[in-house]
């Protein structure tokens, strides 16, 4: 079979596709609020979905940044051990007492 110049824009029309599918999603997934990346990676660490959803939307409207990068770290530092509320406090150490402080009590607002 020998390929026509209608068959490479045909070609070209799929990657064009592509390259918008693909932009599409990782805008949607930049424009993700605090919430929403905070709730993803405590699920992601082993906090049930709907304690994690309440956690989320608490936590984003306590913590600094500097606050969020530090929760961030230790949760994606998970050796693939679910992590519970205790768990993420003890792992966070006596680095930012508010920062525990702050976990411990949304955990523990959002456990019921």
């Amino acid at each position: 079979m020998v390929a026509t110049a209608g068959d490479a824009a045909a070609g070209d029309g799929v990657k064009a596709r592509a390259v918008i599918a693909l932009t599409a999603v990782v805008t949607v997934a930049a424009c993700a609020t605090p919430a929403e990346r905070i709730t993803a990676r405590l699920e992601a660490a082993g906090v049930p979905g709907a304690q994690a959803r309440c956690m989320g939307d608490r936590l984003a409207a306590r913590l600094t940044l500097g606050q969020m990068a530090e929760l961030n770290r230790v949760v994606t530092s998970n050796d693939g051990e679910k992590l519970t509320v205790n768990r993420l406090a003890r792992r966070l150490g006596d680095a930012d007492p508010a920062l525990v402080a702050k976990l411990v009590e949304t955990g523990i607002g959002c456990a019921f």
